[in-house]
């Protein structure tokens, strides 16, 4: 015996049929991306945070966690950020003015592979009055540079659709105005997978921007551990590497 369902009966089963693809999706719980930094940083060549801290938060800001247990990191950024006192002008020591500017040079590892490198180095920006704090304001801008070239946020627009939340804004010191983009980071497509961005529209950007990141295996599995499809796999290892 068959039995008939009529009026709302038969659309509530009907849109509830419609919907439990979505629902399931919504509710399965995505792999969380840890992240282990190791960062030697000195201010003056005094140890210090600074520049970890801003990395670690814009990191959070974009949806990753930072670890601070080594072991359970899928992705370990290192590398060292030191700030240096500059030379300034004889007014400025007049005023009893210092300035200073910042390097930095981190790599991206994966399964213990390198598959990226960051360097950046700051200019000398406006001069101070206490050391410490100007080396600190010259570690911040450097340290946004980093995060800009491991995850710079700004291809959520064109490849979701919609409008990226920007990370939050170091209030010490503005960030400087971004660079032309120069490929896509591997971080960048971890978040679009773990996003669930359409992958046709991923396909495109690394198409029109090529990748920052070497695509070795280990990239490419970490990739397909998080849910990457097979078609994003060989676009990512056939995209144009830039440097």
């Amino acid at each position: 015996m068959i039995k008939q369902f009529k009026g709302p009966r038969l659309i509530s089963l009907l849109l509830s049929f419609l919907l439990l693809p979505a629902l399931v999706e919504a509710q399965t719980p995505k792999r969380v991306v840890r992240i282990f930094l190791d960062v030697r940083e000195t201010n003056l060549e005094k140890p210090s945070t600074v520049a970890a801290n801003t990395i670690s938060e814009r990191l959070t800001a974009s949806g990753f966690r930072v670890t601070t247990n080594r072991r359970e990191a899928l992705l370990i950024i290192e590398g060292t950020i030191a700030s240096r006192l500059t030379a300034v002008t004889d007014e400025v020591k007049r005023e009893g003015g210092v300035n200073a500017e910042a390097t930095a040079s981190v790599r991206l590892l994966v399964a213990g592979e390198v598959i990226a490198t960051s360097v950046e180095r700051t200019a000398p920006g406006d001069w101070g009055v206490q050391a410490e704090r100007v080396g600190e304001d010259r570690l911040i801008e450097v340290a946004g540079r980093i995060a800009d070239d491991l995850f710079s946020g700004d291809l959520t627009p064109e490849v979701m659709g919609g409008e990226s939340k920007p990370a939050t804004p170091t209030p010490t010191a503005p960030r400087p105005a971004k660079k032309p983009r120069r490929g896509v980071s591997f971080l960048e497509i971890v978040s679009l997978v773990q996003n669930s961005a359409p992958e046709e529209r991923i396909v495109a950007v690394l198409r029109k921007h090529g990748v920052k990141f070497k695509p070795r295996d280990a990239a490419l599995n970490q990739l397909r551990s998080l849910g990457a499809s097979e078609s994003l796999l060989s676009a990512v290892k056939n995209s144009n590497v830039v440097s």
